[in-house]
């Protein structure tokens, strides 16, 4: 029997980009009809250009069509007023060098904008293209700011908060992760998670790794025309690189064999490194509430000095632990294999290595000395 066919979902029929683009637009032919100011239709028809469902892609859309209109005046001016030029011979080379000088600029859509207006105010304002020309020059430009304040306040896309919750998950994740660390090394007994569970543990991770990476994409566009130099941009760097150095240290950390607990200074080493797991997953959650708060979008950075607390209690957890695994692996000589004991080294390491990421991922305190550093 064959199974069922699984439903396709609906796309819905009506966005709130839409409704924010007839809105706006709507508005902005009202107010252009009622306004004493001469050509002022061409504000409807600027929104209804520009205002996009995202911020980024109608500030791109914005500058595009601010320089092929800019263009374009300047053009119909040079051909139209100061060469003397047959219609056809004139209007045909100030349409090829809009052509032109739209592909040197790197304009999609803007030198269509720029022909429009040489071909309207040759033929149709010939007598005050002057004047045409400002107004619409006016009348674009106002136009286009009111796209952006649309888009970014009017129905503003969601793209940036899904990511900031994406990171949220991620890091929730993680901390669930280090929990169950924590819990195998106050085990009496602790056992090795079977493998299987690892990979599907591992392999969750590193999805929601790239689902926020592929959201990514869609927020980057909310930043504007030079999303680079954004501080959201470097924000999001900073977290890519942290969780990917997360993701790798915690692949180590599992692929060590189950500790054990005797002698007693190795039992205190593994207490004192779930005390190291416990002030992580502290720091996680509290890295976690952050990006779940709104106002990042308004500050554009975390508040560096409410992790400074956490980070220097963890820093403080791993001075300990070196001198606990001084202490374990000169009282363990002679009881524990060598194997053993490098696996006992490695895990510390790992753990101090952990804290040292975390360190070098918070802005302003970056930095890292060797976790087996010798005195």
């Amino acid at each position: 029997m064959s199974n069922a066919a699984r439903p396709v979902k609906q796309q819905p029929w009506l966005l709130r980009s839409d409704l924010r683009l007839a809105l706006v637009t709507g508005l902005s032919a009202g107010f252009g009809l009622l306004s004493p100011i001469p050509f002022g239709y061409y504000l409807p028809m600027t929104t209804a250009a520009v205002l996009s469902g995202s911020y980024g892609s109608s500030m791109k859309l914005g500058i595009q069509r601010l320089m092929g209109s800019l263009m374009g005046v300047l053009l119909l001016l040079i051909f139209s007023r100061c060469l003397d030029l047959p219609l056809a011979l004139g209007l045909g080379l100030a349409l090829g060098t809009t052509r032109l000088l739209g592909g040197a600029l790197g304009l999609k859509v803007g030198y269509k904008v720029g022909g429009n207006i040489i071909v309207m105010g040759w033929l149709v304002h010939n007598d005050v293209e002057s004047s045409w020309g400002a107004l619409r020059l006016g009348w674009t430009a106002v136009g286009i700011v009111v796209s952006l304040w649309a888009a970014r306040w009017v129905w503003p896309s969601r793209a940036i908060p899904a990511l900031h919750r994406q990171f949220a998950d991620l890091f929730d994740t993680f901390s669930s992760e280090l929990s169950l660390d924590a819990d195998v090394l106050r085990q009496d007994n602790p056992r090795r998670l079977p493998i299987e569970e690892r990979r599907s543990r591992r392999t969750l991770m590193l999805n929601q790794l790239n689902g926020l990476r592929q959201q990514r994409q869609a927020a980057q566009v909310e930043l504007g025309g030079n999303p680079e130099n954004h501080p959201l941009h470097q924000l999001w760097s900073q977290l890519d690189l942290f969780a990917s150095q997360l993701v790798s240290v915690h692949d180590g950390f599992r692929g060590l064999p189950a500790p054990v607990q005797s002698p007693r200074a190795v039992r205190e080493l593994h207490e004192q490194e779930a005390r190291v797991l416990d002030n992580q997953i502290a720091m996680l959650s509290q890295l976690s509430e952050e990006l779940r708060r709104p106002s990042l979008l308004d500050r554009l950075e975390l508040p560096i000095r409410a992790l400074q607390n956490a980070l220097n209690t963890q820093l403080g957890e791993v001075h300990q632990l070196r001198t606990v695994l001084e202490h374990a692996t000169e009282s363990s000589e002679g009881l524990v294999s060598e194997q053993r004991l490098r696996q006992i080294v490695l895990r510390a390491s790992l753990l101090g290595h952990m804290a040292m990421v975390t360190k070098d991922a918070i802005p302003g305190l970056a930095g890292s000395t060797p976790v087996l550093e010798k005195r």
